[in-house]
């Protein structure tokens, strides 16, 4: 039989990590096996163990091929606003984020499994470090954004700027969950830019 190239391996690689990324959100990452995700993926166990360690390493294979709002935090340049307007820049940024579950499926199912289809215990702990030092990664950038908002005279007298990005971060998290469980689109994701925009409002001057 002749081996496989480069190129043939890597793809068998991207097939079993989204077959992976398929099965966790069907069954969650603890009642998943190998075997399930190997049948999936059209592959054997023996393919799954070339490329894998074990599940955990799939598992974090899968989230790292994804930049997920919120886990993976936010980049100080996508915060930049030429126009001097920070609240306009974060309530483009919180916007992208809806935007990117909507549009993008492999994201969108990704975050499913990080956030509600997984549980931080045993090889997995180590992802529950990441997400708090992602969240405060995020306050921090937010922070900034709202303290230059501050000083432009831009957000509502008495408004403490750590307290706003605080609570913008446990908006968008409690937004996005409920985003992702309401399916049907008949609670939350009609409605989902309506609350950004009156979340920006209530902070504006």
């Amino acid at each position: 039989m002749a081996r496989k190239t480069k190129d043939e391996t890597e793809q068998t690689r991207l097939q079993i990590i989204a077959a992976a990324r398929r099965v966790f959100a069907e069954r969650g990452v603890s009642r998943t096996t190998l075997a399930e995700i190997a049948k999936d993926a059209g592959v054997t166990r023996g393919a799954i163990y070339w490329h894998f360690k074990n599940k955990p390493d799939l598992f974090f294979a899968m989230k790292d091929q994804i930049t997920l709002p919120l886990i993976d935090g936010v980049e100080n340049g996508t915060l930049a606003d030429k126009s001097g307007d920070p609240l306009k820049a974060i309530r483009a940024n919180m916007l992208e984020m809806l935007q990117l579950l909507e549009n993008d499926e492999e994201v969108r199912t990704t975050f499913e499994v990080v956030a509600l289809k997984c549980e931080y215990v045993d090889e997995f702990a180590s992802l529950d470090n990441y997400v708090i030092k992602a969240c405060c990664a995020f306050i921090e950038t937010i922070t900034k954004a709202y303290e230059q908002a501050e000083e432009l005279k831009q957000l509502r007298a008495g408004l403490d700027p750590g307290l706003c990005a605080l609570e913008t971060y446990t908006f968008m998290k409690g937004l996005i969950h409920l985003w992702l469980s309401d399916s049907d689109g008949v609670i939350i994701r009609n409605k989902a830019r309506a609350l950004i925009e009156a979340h920006i409002a209530m902070r504006s001057h």
